[in-house]
């Protein structure tokens, strides 16, 4: 019997769901609740089984986590290098660019003025980010000089030193949805997300649709979660009015609550699937 540590933060719909088809795949598992471990930093065996499974909605905790069971002897999906890859858009935006995946261009600076004047230089407009983020949240399309002062300045301003970098991406012209990619080692499905929102993730209000990957769409997205080393991912696409695909961002912790019924695709089983045929 294949015996599998699930780590999570709340046991919400996905992690309720992916722990019953572990189950039925007669793994035995254990569940650990992130905020209740507390883990020796020596390479003292893992004494729980030889694979984990991270569902963690806490980026600093999984990464942590993540690192110190493989030091013990731990195999982690996925591991704390993806993991760390993909909670930073600015670290995720070099391993595709070091793999030749095609994305929009984009950019980091260190302090407001310069940000202002790298925008102005490439035109408007342009979306900034925060480098450390999910679910679309304080992402903003920026239209002309003042919108930049203001928001480079508010991003330079607030928050901790940690914070005081400046993403700013090009602004592509969707047609009223993007793409999204799941990938467990090979493409397994996907959705198409559609608004008349610019910012298309379904935490902001997205209706998912699915739609039948493309072999090329496929092959993109495996490219770019073996760029960022993930085991288990969502690949978002962009597609432009002329039809070019373009890796958006990776996501290391698929969330498929909002989506799964709609689009049909058995994401807990195939979770399960992936995890349970793991070798330590």
């Amino acid at each position: 019997m294949k015996k599998i540590d699930l780590i999570y933060t709340r046991l919400r719909t996905e992690e309720r769901m992916i722990l019953d088809a572990l189950r039925k795949r007669e793994c035995e598992v254990q569940l650990h609740q992130d905020s209740d471990l507390v883990l020796s930093l020596d390479a003292e065996r893992w004494s729980g089984g030889n694979v984990v499974l991270m569902r963690s909605m806490s980026l600093t905790r999984s990464r942590y986590v993540a690192a110190i069971l493989e030091v013990k002897g731990a195999r982690v999906v996925n591991s704390s290098q993806a993991i760390t890859t993909c909670g930073d858009k600015i670290l995720t935006n070099l391993a595709l660019a070091a793999h030749g995946v095609p994305m929009p261009w984009s950019f980091a600076g260190f302090e407001e003025e310069a940000c202002v004047a790298e925008i102005e230089r490439r035109g408007y407009p342009v979306v900034t980010k925060p480098a450390v983020g999910s679910w679309g949240r304080m992402v903003a399309r920026i239209e002309g000089r003042s919108a930049a002062e203001g928001l480079m300045q508010m991003r330079f301003e607030t928050g901790s030193a940690q914070d005081h970098v400046g993403l700013v991406q090009q602004y592509i012209d969707k047609p009223g949805y993007d793409l999204r990619v799941y990938v467990m080692g090979r493409a397994v499905g996907g959705i198409r997300r559609r608004s008349e929102h610019w910012v298309t993730n379904t935490a902001r209000g997205a209706v998912p649709e699915r739609y039948e990957v493309p072999e090329s769409h496929a092959k993109l997205a495996e490219r770019a979660a073996a760029a960022v080393g993930a085991d288990i991912a969502a690949v978002d696409l962009l597609e432009t009015r002329e039809g070019e695909i373009l890796v958006n961002e990776v996501n290391h912790c698929v969330e498929f609550a909002r989506s799964i019924e709609s689009t049909r695709i058995p994401l807990p089983e195939l979770i399960a699937e992936y995890t349970a045929g793991v070798h330590p």
